[in-house]
């Protein structure tokens, strides 16, 4: 846990204490009415320690929202800006059963590379898309497209991805949003 997750428990747990104590000092009996201007010491201690409580609470309120305010100035809403362009490239498959890697094409924090079977394939052809060329030609650890297709990862760059098929001369098309 870490130290403001830790101050926010104990202010809540010191605040929980003290409303526990002053409803077992009224149970107990001991409270009376005090004389005009006096007021018990044990009474002034549960409110001292309510008010400090109170005090955190409203120092954490604070601190969440100039967060967020800080947030909204630098756009760091959880959604990356919108990009300036796209860039799409195929991967022709020309033999059964061998891997293809992927062209080297960056994607942007934020972004998705989408890989499509192409709708111009064959009846009947898979593109097995998998991240070793080991795994794209087994069926069992690859993921299959049927045509046209679609499947969307989020990495760093095409280049880590392997296709292959079941059916020569089957096509996977390749495409992601461009920053520049």
């Amino acid at each position: 846990m870490d130290t403001d997750q830790s101050s926010k428990v104990a202010a809540g747990m010191s605040t929980a204490a003290a409303i526990m104590a002053a409803l077992a000092w009224l149970k107990s009996g001991k409270a009376e009415a005090a004389p005009p201007g006096a007021i018990p010491e044990e009474l002034m201690n549960l409110v001292i320690a309510i008010a400090n409580s109170a005090q955190k609470v409203d120092e954490n309120t604070l601190a969440t929202v100039a967060a967020i305010q800080a947030l909204m100035l630098e756009g760091g809403l959880g959604w990356p800006p919108n990009a300036e362009g796209a860039r799409s490239f195929s991967v022709l498959c020309v033999a059964v059963a061998t891997p293809y890697r992927a062209s080297d094409m960056e994607i942007p924090d934020g972004m998705s590379l989408a890989i499509k079977a192409s709708p111009l394939n064959a009846v009947g052809s898979l593109i097995f898309v998998a991240r070793t060329p080991a795994e794209c030609t087994n069926p069992n650890s690859a993921w299959p497209l049927v045509f046209n297709e679609a499947i969307t990862y989020q990495v760093k760059n095409a280049n880590v991805i392997y296709v292959s098929t079941n059916i020569a001369g089957s096509t996977a098309i390749f495409t992601a949003e461009q920053r520049s």
